[in-house]
């Protein structure tokens, strides 16, 4: 008998954790099983293969900003906003994608669709009966449940999109298929299974949470911070293309370590001149733990969970929205500092690593967090997971 094919879908994100979040619920399910991986973005497909999925590139939901930035430009007031941003405008964009993914899950035999930023895909696959699975963090898997999207923060408050208008093109769209009217735009994301990873303050939309929390993404340290003295530093995307970001961390006086998955031409060799010590891979979170005394990083949300429960301070340059949440969250906490992107300085930066990284008290609350984050935990992330698989694997097995 022939194992079952699973399709691990992403649609849109650019950084690694999208991928490691797959990668997570893939080794979940145990034995028996076969994995696609249908990818917007084939940067890090080296977190696929390293399992053995069949890597092949899908359709990418292509963020438009060009109305945005600039003097003029309009902050997104909604998830629904950023929706339209991706192509949810255009009921053609939206058609030609729901129909590729139902051509691929039909030809491939696939048996059940495990989607992480991949609304389209669950679309697709609840149209021919194929059993859903949808992952993610708070903020990129909102509860389907809503009527609509909420505005996130009340100075973003103007929008370029009519949520009833996308939520139209979807429904003419899937109308297509005999397929029912969706209630509103949030069911998108509707799925027979709903995994958030995330920690409830880190989550915008606790409110209408309906499904429970798992822990997030990310490697919990047996170790709590203490005595360590190294910055280090995480950027995953486009961070270090600001040449403010790149002369502050080679400036900084105290000892750095970093992990850059894919730094532009010379900024390695330039950062490593000025003393930082850059490692080849990923960094066991142990020592991470043991030797930081802050963690330099744009908001995403698996490094800074790591530091959350590592018990180390951040620093956070926030390069969109999403980041910009997870930063403003773990600020209020007192465990972080939040640094704007627009018009960022060397010097600003500098000052703020400092005063940071000497801050005794923001320190303590950050280990104080830790302790408690950790004290809650219900049980193996890992296993909690599997547990939550379990009636669907026994289906999927037959």
């Amino acid at each position: 008998m022939a194992r079952p094919r699973i399709l691990l879908a992403n649609e849109f994100g650019a950084g690694r954790g999208h991928l490691v979040t797959l990668r997570q619920l893939a080794r979940a399910f145990g034995d028996g099983f076969v994995f696609d991986a249908a990818l917007g973005r084939r940067e890090h497909d080296d977190v696929m293969t390293s399992f053995g999925a069949d890597v092949y590139d899908g359709p990418r939901l292509n963020y438009r900003n060009a109305r945005r930035i600039g003097p003029d430009g309009v902050r997104t007031a909604t998830w629904g906003e950023f929706l339209g941003d991706l192509g949810f405008d255009r009921e053609k964009r939206v058609g030609d994608i729901v129909a590729w993914w139902r051509h691929v899950i039909s030809s491939r035999a696939i048996a059940m669709v495990v989607a992480d930023y991949a609304p389209l895909a669950l679309l697709a696959a609840r149209s021919l009966g194929v059993p859903t699975l949808a992952t993610g963090t708070g903020y990129g898997l909102p509860p389907w449940q809503m009527p609509d999207f909420p505005m996130l923060r009340p100075e973003n408050h103007v929008r370029l999109h009519d949520e009833a208008e996308l939520l139209a093109n979807v429904n003419r769209v899937m109308g297509g298929y005999s397929f029912a009217p969706l209630a509103g735009l949030p069911e998108v994301y509707r799925a027979d299974l709903t995994l958030v990873r995330t920690l409830p303050f880190l989550d915008p939309y606790h409110p209408w949470r309906r499904d429970a929390y798992l822990p997030p993404v990310a490697d919990i340290s047996p170790l709590t911070a203490a005595s360590g003295d190294e910055v280090f530093i995480y950027f995953s995307t486009s961070e270090m293309e600001d040449d403010a970001v790149v002369e502050a961390v080679s400036q900084l006086r105290m000892p750095r370590r970093g992990y850059l998955p894919a730094p532009p031409p010379g900024v390695a060799e330039k950062l490593a001149a000025s003393g930082m010590i850059l490692e080849a891979g990923p960094l066991p979170v142990a020592q991470i733990a043991a030797r930081s005394r802050l963690v330099l990083n744009a908001g995403q949300h698996g490094i800074m969970s790591l530091a959350l429960y590592a018990g180390v301070p951040q620093v956070c340059l926030p390069q969109h929205q999403e980041q910009m949440w997870h930063a403003r969250a773990a600020e209020r906490k007192g465990v972080a500092r939040v640094v704007p992107k627009q018009g960022l300085v060397a010097e600003a930066l500098i000052a703020a690593i400092e005063d940071s990284y000497a801050d005794d008290a923001m320190f303590d609350r950050a280990r104080h967090l830790a302790d408690t984050l950790k004290a809650a935990l219900p049980g193996d992330p890992d296993a909690m997971t599997a547990a939550m698989l379990r009636p669907m694997t026994a289906r999927l097995r037959g």
